[in-house]
Formats: C-alpha cells, sequence, structure tokens
C-alpha cells in the first residue's frame, strides 16, 4: 500500500513538472554569449512546436537575435532581411504577450526597435522618400499603435504619397490627440525629435486644406514643449 501511494505521489509530481512551461533558459545562454545566429535556429523551432508556439518569449529571442545580426555589416545573404524579420517577429510576440509580461521584462529592447525605426523615418522624410517612410512609419503603429506621434506622421505621409483621403479620416479621427500628452518628461530626444515633425506636417496638412482654427490649435498645444524650437517657431508664425 505505501509502495502505491509513494509511486502515485511520484507520477504526481512529474506530471506537474511536465506541466511548467519551459523556462528558455538554453534562449537565454545563447543570447549572452553572442551566438544569434543558432539562437534564431533554436528559437524558431520553440515558435513551431506545439506545445510552445503561443509562448511570447521564443519570438522576443528571435526578434532579438535576428536585430542583433541585422548590425551586422557582413551577414549573410540569408539575414539580408534580418532587420524587416526582427520587426515581425516582435509582432507577433506582441501578440502573443496578453500578460505584458515580456514587453515589462524587454523595455529596453522594445525602445531600441522604436528609436531605428523613428530614425529611418526621419531619413526617409528627409531623402523625401515618402512611400518608404510610410513603410516605416507603419511597422512602428503595429508596434505602438497608441502612440500620439506614429499617429499624427501617418496622416502627413498619406498626403505626401497622394492619398489625400487617407490623411484626412487620419486627421478627423485624431484632431483632439495631442489633448492626451500632458508632458514629455519620459520622451527620449529621438522620440520628441518625431514627435515635432509630426505635428509641424500635420499643421501644414491641414493648412493646406484649409482648416486653419485646427491647425492653430495643435500649434498652441504643441507650443508649451517646442516654443524655443527655430523650426517650429516658423510655423507657429504663421497660424498664431
Amino acid at each position: 500500500m505505501k509502495t502505491t501511494i509513494f509511486l502515485i505521489i511520484i507520477l504526481f509530481s512529474f506530471n506537474k513538472l511536465e506541466a511548467q512551461p519551459p523556462l528558455y533558459t538554453d534562449l537565454f545562454t545563447l543570447y549572452v554569449g553572442g551566438e544569434y545566429k543558432k539562437l534564431v535556429d533554436k528559437a524558431e523551432k520553440y515558435t513551431l512546436k506545439q506545445e510552445t508556439k503561443n509562448d511570447a518569449l521564443p519570438f522576443v529571442y528571435l526578434s532579438k537575435s535576428l536585430f542583433k545580426i541585422s548590425q551586422q555589416k557582413n551577414r549573410e545573404s540569408k539575414y539580408k532581411d534580418a532587420y524587416d524579420q526582427s520587426i515581425y517577429y516582435l509582432e507577433k510576440c506582441i501578440e502573443k504577450d496578453i500578460t505584458k509580461e515580456v514587453y515589462d521584462k524587454e523595455t529596453e529592447f522594445y525602445m531600441e526597435v522604436k528609436e531605428t525605426l523613428i530614425a529611418y523615418i526621419l531619413e526617409e522624410f528627409k531623402d523625401k522618400s515618402y512611400k518608404k517612410a510610410l513603410e516605416y512609419n507603419n511597422k512602428l503603429k503595429t508596434l505602438y499603435p497608441e502612440d500620439i506621434a506614429t499617429i499624427l506622421m501617418e496622416g502627413a505621409l498619406k498626403k505626401f504619397t497622394k492619398d489625400l483621403p487617407g490623411a484626412m479620416i487620419v486627421w478627423n479621427e485624431n484632431q483632439n490627440a495631442l489633448e492626451k500628452l500632458t508632458n514629455l518628461d519620459y520622451y527620449s530626444e529621438k522620440e520628441k525629435e518625431f514627435l515635432k515633425l509630426a505635428v509641424i506636417q500635420t499643421i501644414e496638412g491641414l493648412k493646406s486644406v484649409k482648416q486653419p482654427e485646427r491647425a492653430r490649435n495643435i500649434t498652441l498645444k504643441a507650443n508649451t514643449w517646442f516654443e524655443n524650437e527655430e523650426d517650429f517657431k516658423s510655423v507657429f508664425e504663421t497660424v498664431k
């Protein structure tokens, strides 16, 4: 009888252990060791296995490793789209990270990705490659759907890519978006630069479709943050 009870306890403990989700220490070890290519292969297998395909962690490790590979100048041709793949898997991670536990642990990585996307948007905008800038902005919007600068920039870029009806929809649906922002205390310098450009282009866009009052309201709100910026001052003078 005692032997039977003991076996039942062992079996129960084993089943309970099997039911525990993996800790993915193997992925962590590979990442810390800089074994990014091995990590890609290992993490991808987890994303395909029935038992782990809905776990967010393998997807963020896959994204992180591809992001690192994308920064390598002499990477293999098979990794030529590593950056876009990194964004793709981060989007998948977000879908599966229902509790936001992974996001809380990987905030620094999320911000790193966000700032690279912002840098690409600013660069493409400066080069007047508006279609490409919109593509990057759409990726950023997928990661941060409520980011105000990204939303406003979408409207501006739609206008520049000859989609004025689309731009009007964005502006009409988000005409009070800036009211949600009380301060920029937690914004990085890159985020502030991006917001300023998005605001300026929104103002210019609204002026071009003969909506000066809305342009003025946005200008007055943004003046709180950018009143000492020369490029914003120039816009402010035209609507005050």
